[in-house]
């Protein structure tokens, strides 16, 4: 995989001002009639930025200079600041589920009438990310991986596990009652022993029925052999809505292997040089 450096970041006073904005990829065919056939390739936009497009003084040319060798021109990756889409709030911010219990990606959503794009954000700016579970700050049991944009969540509640009854559907029993989980809810299970424990162990099962500390989930353990340990935990329900608020920044690289510096002019009394290097292009990279 490609070099991707953390940091620093592109400078922001030269990000600033950039001509920026999000591309797709459509692959247009056109019928002898006139009629067109669009495919478009790309479910989620690219960001295309042109910096540079101004003349800049000593310091920005030797910190762009400086920069562009540190990423070898279009070698490495790099995070850049979009000054005119950098903050996710709360109503755009989701989470979105991934394979594993407790993980989600980060992503913004963008929304016109019924329709909406989720873009995934993948390089949240360190420190800034607040989880809500509806619309309630998580101040614990939240781990941000802020090269990733991968957000992991702590069970809410759970309980050691002291019953299985294998059937057509399967009874748990709990050392206690989990106060948020409800029929129609999720608990997962983990740690449970017996030939057939990893029919339920690290998954995620429907509650039909409480009774108590009595969970009835919908999955047939007919004849299987599983034993009562570890634990049943509650994490985020059908019913919850998660949401996250914060600021990122965009993967990216430069589309060019060579700089192209030219001298334009002096500034004033103080004799630092103008410079400029004509369009700077910068484009975002796929993680």
């Amino acid at each position: 995989m490609a070099t991707f450096l953390e940091s620093p970041r592109f400078p922001d006073n030269i990000a600033f001002g950039a001509v920026v904005g999000p591309t797709y990829s459509t692959v247009v065919v056109t019928a002898y009639s006139g009629r067109e056939n669009r495919v478009v390739a790309w479910s989620q936009s690219k960001i295309n930025f042109e910096v540079g497009l101004r003349a800049l003084g000593a310091s920005d040319t030797a910190s762009l200079d400086a920069f562009f060798r540190a990423v070898k021109g279009r070698g490495y990756g790099f995070r850049i600041k979009d000054w005119t889409d950098f903050v996710c709030a709360a109503a755009q911010g989701v989470l979105v589920a991934q394979s594993t219990v407790g993980v989600y990606q980060l992503g913004k959503a963008y929304q016109n009438g019924s329709f909406t794009e989720t873009r995934l954000i993948q390089k949240p700016v360190t420190g800034t990310v607040s989880v809500y579970r509806n619309g309630t700050l998580l101040s614990s049991g939240v781990s941000v991986d802020y090269t990733t944009g991968l957000v992991t969540l702590s069970s809410f509640a759970s309980a050691n596990v002291t019953g299985v009854t294998v059937g057509s559907s399967t009874v748990i029993t709990l050392a206690s009652a989990l106060s948020g989980l409800s029929v129609g809810g999720l608990l997962y299970l983990s740690g449970l022993t017996g030939a057939d424990a990893a029919l339920l162990n690290g998954q995620q099962f429907t509650v039909s029925a409480i009774s108590g500390a009595q969970y009835t989930l919908s999955v047939n353990t007919t004849g299987k052999t599983i034993t009562a340990a570890g634990t049943g935990a509650e994490y985020v329900q059908p019913t919850d809505v998660m949401s996250w608020a914060g600021q990122f920044d965009v993967p990216a690289r430069f589309d060019v292997d060579v700089m192209k510096k030219q001298i334009v002019d002096r500034n004033g009394s103080n004799g630092d040089l103008l410079v400029e290097w004509g369009s700077i292009p910068i484009v975002e990279v796929r993680l």
